[in-house]
């Protein structure tokens, strides 16, 4: 099986199943008696256990297989959402929360350093931002089709939702174990000291390097729409509704990555595109503070998440560029240790903010705007220092 296929059936199990959990994760959560700002709370402590995951993750996936680190990553998904589906309480789904992030600690970084070395090994190398995008509407649509699954099963009962997913993340793990072979691995094996070595002197000597760390930790602002727009859209049509509204929403994000493909700058120089997609970003859930009509909110939505739809195949393509053979999965991590940073951050402070606020639609407008100010007021600075190459 060629590596870019491989690839994109791996990104649609895992998705599909993460899919079907999305309209129905955060009414789950209140309807086991978690506030909204237990919600970000529980979030907060997922993606600071990514950061602390990050680069002993990275480092076994160039030290020992990223494959290996990708079939460990789906069994640990499989993990959380059991957990969740057996769920009561705020310390169970923390705990679901932890495996979760032990799922995207080993997938992040090895994933995009597998098919990047894989290409490179066929003499596909000029190809690596079609795949990315490619991939990113593979992840998109089926992220799709399960939103519309996980709307109705939430309808039956929010526990139905991590079933799908459980069994998906098993597929996954058992299809990575037949299809994912030495094809992805590094070049030239490196130890995962040496890998961690080149990964920081990259990070110290590469401005362009830095440049894009600092537009992924702004990025993590985009955790405060993901953890609200299901209550928020609730208000509006209902549970079984969201599952239209998720296809309205999420649709835009896949053709994000339809235009990441027809993009013709060359590869490596798409730093004015990253910071147009958060800007876009921004701009959106700043609308959606003030959204009235639900069709003017679904329009805010349109524009948050075409915006946020370019970014990951660009920062994905900007990055790899510039990261050799040996140590991208270390590397990745490492970007990914820094930049998520953002995604931890962000949740927290709004969970300490919350206490005093009501859990109503008016105070997720208000996370909104603030949030999307911070996005697009931190992102002009980024567009005057910009890597022209």
């Amino acid at each position: 099986m060629k590596p870019a296929t491989v690839y994109y059936i791996f990104i649609a199990l895992l998705h599909l199943g993460m899919g079907v959990i999305v309209t129905g994760y955060v009414p789950f959560l209140l309807s086991i008696g978690i506030s909204l700002g237990q919600v970000a709370l529980t979030n907060a402590l997922y993606w600071t256990g990514i950061v602390l995951l990050e680069l002993p993750t990275g480092m076994l996936a160039d030290g020992r297989s990223r494959a290996w680190t990708l079939r460990v990553g789906a069994l640990a998904l499989a993990a959380s959402a059991l957990i969740y589906a057996c769920a009561n309480g705020l310390h169970m789904a923390i705990l679901a929360e932890l495996f979760g992030a032990l799922s995207i600690a080993f997938q992040s970084g090895a994933l995009q350093a597998w098919i990047t070395d894989a290409l490179d090994r066929n003499g596909q190398g000029q190809e690596r931002r079609k795949v990315f995008a490619t991939g990113a509407i593979v992840r998109g649509s089926s992220a799709l089709i399960g939103g519309v699954l996980g709307a109705g099963l939430a309808c039956l009962h929010y526990r139905l939702i991590w079933i799908p997913l459980i069994v998906l993340s098993l597929f996954a793990y058992v299809f990575a174990k037949y299809q994912m072979n030495g094809q992805g691995e590094p070049l030239e094996r490196v130890s995962e000291i040496k890998a961690l070595k080149q990964s920081l002197t990259l990070l110290r000597t590469n401005r362009s390097v830095r440049w894009v760390i600092l537009a992924f930790i702004l990025f993590g602002t985009i955790v405060c729409f993901n953890i609200y727009w299901s209550p928020f859209f609730k208000e509006y049509v209902g549970q079984l509704n969201l599952g239209w509204v998720w296809l309205v929403m999420y649709f835009p994000c896949v053709f994000g990555g339809w235009i990441v493909r027809r993009l013709t700058v060359p590869q490596g120089q798409e730093g004015g595109y990253l910071v147009l997609s958060l800007i876009g970003t921004g701009a959106g859930m700043m609308i959606l503070a003030f959204a009235g009509p639900l069709y003017t909110a679904l329009a805010a939505v349109v524009v948050h998440e075409i915006s946020r739809g370019l970014f990951e195949p660009l920062n994905d393509s900007f990055v790899q560029h510039r990261v050799s053979s040996s140590y991208r999965a270390t590397f990745g991590s490492l970007q990914s240790l820094i930049g998520r940073l953002g995604f931890a951050l962000v949740p927290l402070a709004t969970w300490i903010c919350l206490p005093d606020f009501p859990d109503s639609t008016a105070t997720i407008r208000l996370i909104w705007l603030v949030a999307g100010s911070v996005l697009v007021i931190g992102t002009l600075p980024l567009w005057l220092i910009r890597p022209r190459t």
